[in-house]
């Protein structure tokens, strides 16, 4: 066969070929397949021809798809998709229709969906997008008279093509029930916004109006047939001129979407669908459609992610916008879009870390848009990783590692992106958590660098002890660094702190640790410097030993050796680690020679020291001597001497020096083992070996005990094998008991351990015998026992089994070996054994097999089948053989290398190059804190290895992974730049970092931008290129405003105010202006008035630009340029919120305005509802600025038809479509309602088309739970608000007809009270608001008609009201609404107090959870944001608790735990802001009841108590201004400045003042006392309001009842300024004296005045009306006096204030000596005391007409105790003696009966003249004898006990006290009879019926004490008595008391008030008469 006929061959696929593609082996199908595709792939790349037929193979690719199973489609598609674009593809075309060859690829899409790959999908897309190519398929034009049917046709075809690939494309699990669904009209609309067969100019145009118009639809209507978003991303696949504008689209619909799903997820959005769930249609799940979306994103990004263009921006932009759309929903991305981005991820970071060259500027722009792609991606998959590690639970955490791998070794984006918080370049770190980079390692390692060269770089000298600290990260790296600077710090450290290791044992430890881990670096030239360091400081240790000089200044040699300072810290293990450095072969030579002269010097030291000093040392070396040190001196002469001499047996401790002559046993010279055991000998045999004292035999002296050759074979040792699991435990116990047995036969002994060792010979039975200790012992008696019967040949046979035995049991178990290698005993008793073994060979070699593993035990390591040591003891006679394993010390330097590899490892792989290059650029990172300072220079100044010196091109790399510099360089060529296409390059990458930086745009860049901006942006374009370029500069405009730059926020806001030709605003009111340009300016203007930018005090932009806008969107409506006018409406909507300067007349203008423009759409479906929501939202803003006035909001011509237009409207729009369209209705209703007036209920009249009428509709809307909530609750408020413009019969009419009672209690449970609902939210929800409008209808409804509070309390929503309150306080965030219900419902009950107070006492005062709850809520309150909105209405109820006592008991007793609550409520409430305001009203209310209720308060329920124990702390700045200054309060300075100390805690740094609570309190109360009546303006003349009467009742309380209010009142002179107040009143010369002042204006011009009075006087009443307010200044007194006494004339017009003033000075004279000295005198510039004042109130009270029996008035009592109280002070007394005040009681007492019918003055009003004169009687003045018959008749006249007669009784005895009127009364016949008759009264007790606490013998006491002072004093008088009848009464009364104590009634007489004073008077009287007689 020729060359030319197998060629021909080959290149010919023939039917037969093709016809296996469908058999129904799958052998002979893959085969098949391989052969077309090698074939027909090879003619294409080749561009031969292949004999074929296409039309038959395509049919057979398809026919592939219907064989099961499904095979390699991936493969099958791509010849499909090759033979569809070859030459091939005609005769395809010629013969398959188009809509058949694409229902084929539905169908194969519909079966590869199911594959976990995704290629099969991409094959697919990429053919259904070839399609239309090969068909040429385009638009044909319609002629005019064309059918609408065709286009109807022509629709459906494509909708129902469409709808295939959508379930060609998605699974069923990819839909969700719509969350909403369109009408039938929005359905039609949304139709015609996107149609794909389109020109690429309608397409731009329908894409721009699809922008303006998204607002109008809600987000899922998208994802809903007839599936725009669907379409917006395959138009975005075409990839096509519209790419940008669809871009545009997509991004603005997922704003939309983010917005969506946050307000779903708002409680207040959330509305009950009552629509089944099997009756809603499906919408594409967003997760899915959003996985489309960056699936599409991804392909268009592959192929520009290395170059530039101007899209891509806007692609990652969307991928941005897209991952922020999955965080909104807490959703995880897809980790099919995480897997792709990672490898575009890698694609970048590779192409960025491979660039070579020698020049940094050319690799920075060459890197330039690969690394800005490169970190945006970065910051991408970091977002994803975030998010789905905080939304997937389920996440694996090995896959997230991997992708977070990429970012961490990414060294440049982790230095250059520090927000993302992958570096800690900061040092000390210890308090803040680490990184979250999922890899510690590489953490640790970037400090230890970061630590490193730190102390590389420090110009100064780094801290030695700091250095030491951190020697656990820095020696991670020093190998690596290889610095020999940084070694020579680390060691000049160590030796610094040579003196500071005593007295810091941690700091001694790090340096150990340092050294060993120097001692042990694998580089070898680093290694041998750092011993070169030692030499110097250690052999000046040494030489100075020697030399007997000082080492240290400071620390005597000798100190320094006991703690081990020997130059350097020495401890065992780096002792150990010298013997080791010295006998490694592969060490220098120099270091070997330096080890073995420190440990030379070290035994010279040893040998040097005597005593204990010596003892210790050699202590110090024996671990290491033994056996290291010894095996090292085999080879090593000059060591083998010294260590020979060193272990002498004549000195040290016997253990030590066993240990050290035993390993000498197994030296290899013969010569030394014969020493050695000589040695033994000598020291078994020695007197201080206590435990024993053994004689070894000559003959056995002198005998080589130490070769063991061969050497034992360990497997021989645990010969049987352990495979299988041990099974003799039964065995074992049997013979473990028998050798516990005492007395056992030597033989028998013998047996049993020969067995014991049979069994022991498997590893696991060795483990069961030796898991207790039990064990050993046993063995180590046997082994003593045999021992002391060596010479017996039975016990001796004993001894090799009981060595044996012990043998195995050390070598499994460790610990018992370490236990015994520590134990003399052993040694000697092993030794001892030793020497009997000389004829035992086979005994020997075990004891010596023992002895090893005493003295080897720390080096060796044993397992069932092999012995293993990490040392190399070969020099040595080792007896048993062994396996060799060399370990290398562990240290952190080694640590630190495994870490560097195994990162290497798994981070890059083998990629050895890009590991070094990562840490080039960690250390350079290390170099500099900021990258702009990280240099080639520094680096290479650095001592490290060449190979970590940063490259140009690292350095390259860093620079262009800074943003902020390449952003300068790209704002430096725009301004330089004159081409437009190199200028819209330039700004799109300009919008390329944007997307990387976005709210993070350096200070100096934001600058930059607006001056380049504002160059092209300031005039109108003037063609077609400049309108590109116009375009291009305000969509970076537009980014720049909505990553809120400030600089250009400002700059714009300035341009626009000052420049009124500014481009914006020409090209906003040009009619002509083009959609886009006005859609991207308004968007800009919008973010514009969105940010919160400063405005100047005088700016009035933006009311011109709402007035010229308003106008300019009115003639785009007239022309019905509709889409314009949605444009302005948005600007419109944003401007209205700004502080426009309109006047009432042009708010009302605009307000109609807007309202006709919205009427003009005449839309009630989603269509135009964005056009509604503008214009009700401009209307509602229009509206708030009205509401100060709306009286004169429309002239009176047309207002009220205006209103009932507006309201007819309104009303109508809030059965708009869009929930809200229908909220912004129902505020604009509000608001108009408001504004109304009094023409509201006119207006409301004619509103009569509604069913039931407008307070019905607003009702059954809040009832519906089908509305949404927000709309709910706003109808509730509108219809509490015209409830009083409805009768309330009809009101409760409609409430009982509507259920509404019953809807309130059902909708309690709904209660919903966070204000973010939970996904999936289902059933009916209710929030705080709707709750509160049922509660705020009802206290509406209570205020209006009282008596409708008692059905409200009869129902069960009241009663459940309560458990609102009780529920647990929500979250902050979620605070507000919660806290707003409880006030209501707090509200609610406080109204309910006046009209069923029972109820509330039956109910929420005996809840005690609820009281404990309304604690809580008030503490949340106080604490919270202000306060003063809930605050007042908490504390009504409050007050209502106060009234019920078992309420007001458990809320004090709470409170006594709970006292900051109310003092911060206190101290809020009380401040001079809050002047006025409610919350201070019902402050003070509360204020006034608990210090009225702490007036008799036991002290558990004294909350002023409570109040005096706490102390509030003030920062020192702030309590200063407490006591000088007024300081702004707010609720969150309040919390920060003072804390009530009993429940507040306090930072320590603050340093805090503490002050005490209630002083605090009281200098506030002072300070609202100055606003109320300020000294120098306060106007008595204007009358006093609430506030004025609150705070003098508040102040008066609360002095009243504390002593430290008091205290700190007189601080703050709070009595010397109300004072004050009073008398420059009363020394106004305006007002003069109350006479003139009456005479000239009228006595009923004095009220206000008067009032005024009261108010001050009542509160100094109060205030000084407790006990400790006494007054003991001479000079206040003297002012108060001064005061009252001046006052006095003003007191003719006002009896209460009369009875004020006579209280005031009752109080005031009460305690206080000085106020009754200046108030008995009459001061200078008076004319009259204030005593004589008294007198004669007193003497006109008493004359006063009154009935006979009245109570005197309270100004008479008042008067009267004045002149009692000033009877103490002599002035006084002498006053009214002048006054001859006794002369009244001539009128009010007559002397005789009939005299005493006749008078007028009350027996209360005597009574209370009584009272005076008995106290004025006590004083010589007043104590003369005068009108006795007066008293006598009052006395016969008034029955036993009563006051009066009691009163005159004491009066009689004052007098008789008097020495000067005995003979007056003695020689009185009357007054001795009245007498006899006092102590002749029979006298009442139990026989009685009488109390034993009744005063039944108070007159009797007062008579015999009479008696006794006038007659038993004289003998004259005495015998005058004795034969009188009065003596005879007295002895009865005598005898009568005696028999009652001793007989009768002895414990009646105990508690018988006066019995034991009145027996013990008659006792002495009678004795004084005895002796007489």
């Amino acid at each position: 066969m020729t060359m030319s006929s197998r060629q021909t061959m080959s290149l010919e696929l023939r039917e037969s070929q093709l016809a296996k593609l469908t058999n129904d082996l799958e052998e002979i199908r893959m085969r098949a397949l391989e052969q077309v595709e090698t074939r027909f792939i090879r003619c294409l790349s080749l561009d031969e021809k292949i004999s074929v037929k296409p039309v038959f193979m395509l049919k057979q690719l398809i026919r592939w798809f219907g064989c099961k199973p499904l095979l390699a489609a991936d493969r099958v598609l791509a010849v499909l998709l090759e033979l569809l674009r070859s030459e091939y593809a005609d005769e395809v075309v010629k013969k398959i229709p188009h809509e058949r060859l694409s229902a084929e690829l539905d169908k194969i899409r519909k079966i590869v969906r199911s594959q976990e790959s995704q290629r099969p999908m991409e094959l697919l897309d990429d053919l259904q997008l070839l399609l239309p190519d090969i068909y040429d398929i385009h638009v044909p034009p319609t002629p005019s008279s064309s059918s609408s049917s065709n286009q109807a046709e022509s629709s459906s075809e494509t909708e129902c093509r469409l709808q295939e690939q959508l379930e060609a494309r998605f699974n069923p699990d990819d839909f969700e029930p719509a969350w909403t669904q369109p009408c039938r009209e929005d359905v039609l609309t949304m139709k015609t916004l996107i149609d794909m067969g389109d020109s690429e100019d309608e397409m731009n145009e329908k894409l721009i109006s699809l922008i303006i118009k998204m607002g109008d639809y809600p987000s899922e209507y998208f994802l809903q047939a007839p599936h725009i978003f669907l379409k917006l991303v395959m138009i975005q696949q075409r990839a096509d001129a519209n790419l940008p504008k669809v871009n545009h689209v997509l991004i603005n619909f997922l704003l939309q979407l983010q917005n969506s799903v946050k307000t779903g997820t708002a409680t207040l959005a959330y509305y009950s669908n009552l629509d089944p769930p099997a009756t809603r249609p499906k919408q594409l799940r967003v997760e899915s459609a959003l996985g489309f979306l960056l699936s599409s994103c991804t392909k268009l990004l592959q192929p520009l992610l290395l170059r530039f263009t101007s899209q891509n921006w806007l692609i990652l932009e969307l991928i941005k916008e897209a991952v922020r759309t999955y965080a909104a929903m807490r959703a995880p991305i897809p980790y099919l879009f995480i897997d792709r981005l990672s490898g575009l991820v890698k694609e970048a970071q590779t192409f960025c870390y491979s660039a070579t060259g020698n020049d940094v500027a050319k690799l920075v722009d060459k890197l330039a848009v690969p690394r800005l792609h490169s970190l945006i991606c970065n910051g991408l998959l970091y977002d994803s990783i975030e998010l789905n590690e905080a939304s997937d639970k389920s996440i694996n955490a090995n896959e997230a590692k991997l992708h977070r791998q990429l970012l961490t070794t990414d060294i440049a984006y982790v230095l250059c992106m520090p927000q993302r918080g992958l570096l800690p370049i900061k040092r000390n770190l210890g308090g803040i958590s680490p990184p979250k980079t999922m890899d510690t390692s590489m953490d640790r390692l970037r400090m230890a660098y970061t630590l490193g060269v730190d102390y590389l770089k420090s110009t100064e000298k780094p801290a030695a002890e700091e250095m030491i600290l951190d020697q656990s990260t820095i020696c991670l790296v020093v190998d690596q660094l290889g610095s020999k600077t940084l070694v020579k710090q680390l060691f000049e450290a160590v030796v610094e702190c040579n003196l500071m290791y005593d007295r810091n044992p941690k700091l001694r430890l790090e340096a150990e640790i340092l050294i060993h881990n120097l001692m042990n670096l694998r580089d070898r030239e680093l290694r041998g410097y750092f011993y070169n360091l030692m030499r110097h400081p250690c052999g000046l240790f040494f030489h100075a030993v020697a030399q007997k000089s000082v080492y240290l200044r400071g620390c005597s040699n000798q100190k320094l050796i006991r703690q081990r300072i020997f130059g350097i810290p020495l401890n065992t293990t780096l002792l150990r680690q010298f013997v080791m450095q010295s006998w490694l072969d592969d060490e220098p030579e120099g270091v070997q020679a330096w080890c073995l002269q420190y440990l030379d010097l070290l035994i010279n030291l040893c040998s040097s020291l005597n005593g204990n000093d010596f003892l210790g040392m050699y202590d110090f070396l024996q671990p290491v001597m033994v056996p290291l040190m010894i095996c090292r001196s085999v080879t090593c002469s000059s060591l083998h001497n010294k260590l020979w001499k060193l272990t002498c047996p004549d000195e040290g401790d016997m253990l030590l020096r066993l240990r050290a002559n035993v390993c000498y046993l197994f030296h290899p010279d013969a010569q030394i083992r014969i020493e050695a055991a000589n040695r033994i000998a000598y020291m078994l045999q020695c007197p201080d070996n206590a435990e024993r004292n053994t004689k070894v035999q000559p003959q056995r002296i002198g005998f080589d005990f130490g070769v063991v050759r061969p050497p034992w074979p360990y497997q021989s040792i645990f010969s049987a094998s352990s495979d299988q699991p041990f099974q003799e435990e039964r065995s074992l116990d049997a013979l473990m008991r028998l050798l516990e047995s005492k007395d056992l036969r030597p033989a028998i002994r013998k047996s049993t351990l020969t067995q014991l060792n049979v069994l022991l010979q498997n590893w696991n039975a060795c483990g069961y015998f030796a898991k207790t200790n039990v064990s050993l012992v046993m063995v180590m008696q046997a082994v003593y026992s045999a021992m002391e019967h060596i010479k017996c040949p039975e016990h001796a046979d004993c001894v090799l089994p009981a060595v044996s035995l012990m043998m195995k049991i050390h070598f499994h178990r460790k610990i018992v070996l370490q236990g015994s290698a520590a134990t003399k005993v052993v040694y000697i008793i092993m030794t001892e054994l030793l020497f009997e073994t000389t004829h035992r060979p086979e005994l020997r070699e075990t004891l010596l097999i023992c002895l090893f593993q005493l003295i080897c035990h720390e080096h060796m390591t044993a397992s069932e089948s092999k012995l293993v040591l990490d040392v190399d003891l070969s020099s040595l006679m080792v007896p048993i053989t062994y396996d060799l394993e060399l370990t290398e010390p562990t240290s952190t330097v080694a640590e630190g290398l495994l870490l560097d590899r195994g990162i290497q490892q798994i981070h890059f792989g083998q990629d050895a190059q890009r590991a070094a290059q990562h840490l080039r650029l960690m250390v350079a990172v290390c170099t500099s804190e900021n990258p702009k300072n990280i240099a080639l220079e520094a680096v290479q100044k650095l001592d490290i290895r060449k190979s970590l010196k940063l490259t140009v091109p690292d350095l390259a790399l860093l620079q262009a992974s800074r943003i902020g510099p390449q952003l300068d360089r790209q704002l430096t060529a725009a301004s330089n730049c004159s081409n437009h296409e190199e200028l819209k390059q330039i700004v799109a990458r300009i919008q390329t970092q944007l997307v990387l930086l976005r709210t993070a745009v350096p200070v100096e860049a934001g600058i930059s931008l607006w001056p380049f901006m504002h160059k092209y942006l300031r005039a109108a374009p003037a063609n077609a290129a400049d309108r590109e370029v116009y375009m291009s500069v305000s969509e970076l405009c537009l980014s720049c405003m909505c990553f809120g730059v400030p600089p250009v926020c400002n700059g714009l806001n300035q341009a626009l105010e000052m420049d009124p030709h500014h481009s914006f605003l020409l090209l906003l009111h040009d009619r002509t202006i083009g959609l886009d340009m006005l859609e991207v300016i308004c968007q800009i203007v919008v973010a514009l008035l969105s940010t919160q930018t400063k405005q100047p005090a005088d700016s009035s932009w933006h009311s011109k630009l709402f007035m010229q806008l308003s106008a300019v969107a009115r003639t785009h409506f007239e022309v019905r340029q509709l889409l314009h006018v949605r444009c302005l409406l948005r600007v419109l909507h944003f401007l209205s919120e700004r502080g426009l300067r309109l006047s009432e007349v042009q708010l009302m203008y605009y307000i109609r305005h807007f309202l006709q423009l919205s009427s003009d759409l005449r839309s009630p479906t989603q269509t135009g509802s964005q056009w509604q929501r503008d214009c009700l939202h401009i209307v509602c803003q229009l509206h708030a600025r009205c509401m100060p006035n709306p009286a004169t909001i429309a002239t009176p011509g047309d207002k009220d038809q205006v209103a009932y237009k507006i309201i007819v409207y309104l009303v109508g729009m809030c059965g708009h479509l869009d929930g809200q369209v229908r909220a912004l209705a129902w505020v604009s209703l509000a608001n108009c309602i408001a504004t109304s007036g009094s023409s509201l209920e006119s207006v409301l009249a004619t509103v009569d088309f509604l069913p039931g009428g407008l307070l019905t509709c607003c009702l059954s809307t809040l009832m519906h739970v089908g509305e949404t909530v927000l709309v709910r609750e706003l109808a509730g408020r509108v219809f509490e608000m015209l409830m009083p413009q409805m009768a309330t019969e009809k009101i409760i009419e409609l409430l009982q007809e509507l259920d509404f009672l019953d809807d309130a209690y059902r909708t309690l449970p709904t209660l919903y009270v966070i204000s973010a609902l939970p996904k999936d939210a289902e059933g009916t929800k209710s929030s705080c608001g709707i709750i509160g409008c049922y509660v705020a209808i009802c206290s509406r409804l209570v205020s209006l008609k009282a008596t409708w509070c008692l059905t409200l309390c009869e129902h069960r929503f009241m009663n459940c009201l309560s458990d609102v309150m009780k529920r647990k306080v929500p979250p902050k965030p979620h605070l507000d609404d919660f806290l707003e219900l409880c006030a209501a419902i707090s509200e609610l009950y406080a109204l309910c107090y006046s009209a069923n107070f029972e109820f509330l006492q039956r109910s929420i005062c005996r809840d005690s959870a609820l009281l404990q709850s309304f604690l809580t809520l008030l503490d949340t309150t106080i604490n919270f944001r202000a306060p003063e909105r809930f605050v007042a209405r908490f504390l009504k109820l409050f007050l209502v608790f106060c009234r019920d006592t078992n309420a007001y008991e458990f809320l004090f007793e709470q409170l006594n735990a709970q006292a900051a609550v109310f003092i911060e409520i206190f101290l809020y409430g009380t401040h001079h802001r809050h002047k006025g305001t409610v919350m201070q009203r019902y402050t003070l209310s509360a204020l006034v009841i608990v210090c009225l209720k702490a007036q008799n308060a036991p002290e558990n329920l004294n909350f002023v108590r409570k109040m005096e124990e706490c102390s509030v702390t003030l920062a020192p700045a702030n309590a200063q201004d407490e006591n000088v200054n007024n300081k702004e309060n707010n609720a969150n300075a309040l919390n920060n400045q003072q804390t009530v100390k009993s429940c507040r805690k306090v930072e320590q740094d603050d340093d805090p003042v503490e002050f005490n609570a209630v002083g605090i309190l009281v200098q506030k109360l002072s300070r609202l006392f100055d606003h109320y009546f300020p000294a120098k303006t306060f106007n008595f003349l204007q009358p006093p309001g609430t506030g004025h009467m609150q705070i003098g009742e508040s102040i008066g309380a609360l002095l009243k009842v504390s002593q430290y209010a008091m205290v700190e009142a007189q601080r703050l002179k709070l009595l010397d300024r109300i004072l004050g107040l009073i008398d420059g009143f009363l020394s106004d010369v305006d007002i003069g004296n109350a006479s003139t002042y009456v005479k000239r204006v009228g006595a009923h011009k004095l009220r206000d005045i008067l009032n005024n009075m009261v108010l001050l006087l009542n509160m100094l009443v109060q205030w000084h009306s407790s006990p400790q307010s006494v007054i003991h200044e001479a000079s206040v007194a003297a002012k108060f006096v001064r005061v009252l006494v001046r006052i006095w004339p003003w007191l003719s017009h006002s009896a209460h204030i009369k009875c004020l003033c006579v209280q005031l000075a009752m109080f005031l004279t009460e305690h206080s000596l000085e106020m009754c000295k200046h108030s008995s005198v009459v001061l200078s510039g008076q004319s009259t005391s204030l005593l004589q004042l008294m007198v004669r109130v007193a003497v006109n009270e008493t004359h006063r007409k009154e009935t006979p029996d009245a109570v005197p008035h309270k100004t008479l009592v008042s008067a009267l105790r004045v002149m009692m109280n000033c009877c103490a002070c002599g002035e006084a007394r002498l006053s009214l003696s002048k006054l001859r005040v006794l002369d009244t009681f001539d009128t009010i007492l007559p002397a005789t009966a009939s005299a005493a019918h006749g008078t007028k003055v009350s027996s209360a009003t005597l009574n209370a003249w009584l009272g005076f004169w008995e106290v004025y009687s006590r004083y010589d003045l007043g104590s003369k004898v005068c009108h006795l018959l007066g008293l006598f008749t009052a006395i016969e006249r008034r029955p036993p006990l009563s006051q009066g007669r009691m009163l005159c009784l004491r009066i009689l005895r004052n007098m008789s006290f008097s020495p000067g009127n005995r003979l007056q009364l003695v020689n009185n016949v009357d007054f001795i009879s009245m007498l006899d008759d006092i102590v002749s009264e029979s006298v009442r007790y139990i026989d009685g019926g009488g109390d034993p606490r009744e005063d039944t013998l108070g007159e009797h006491s007062l008579g015999v004490l009479i008696v006794w002072k006038l007659f038993c004093f004289v003998a004259k008088y005495q015998a005058i008595l004795r034969g009188t009848k009065l003596m005879k009464h007295l002895c009865w009364l005598q005898d009568t008391l005696k028999r009652c104590k001793k007989q009768t009634h002895p414990a009646y007489y105990q508690q018988w008030p006066h019995a034991q004073e009145l027996e013990e008077i008659l006792e002495k009287m009678m004795e004084s008469m005895e002796k007489i007689s």
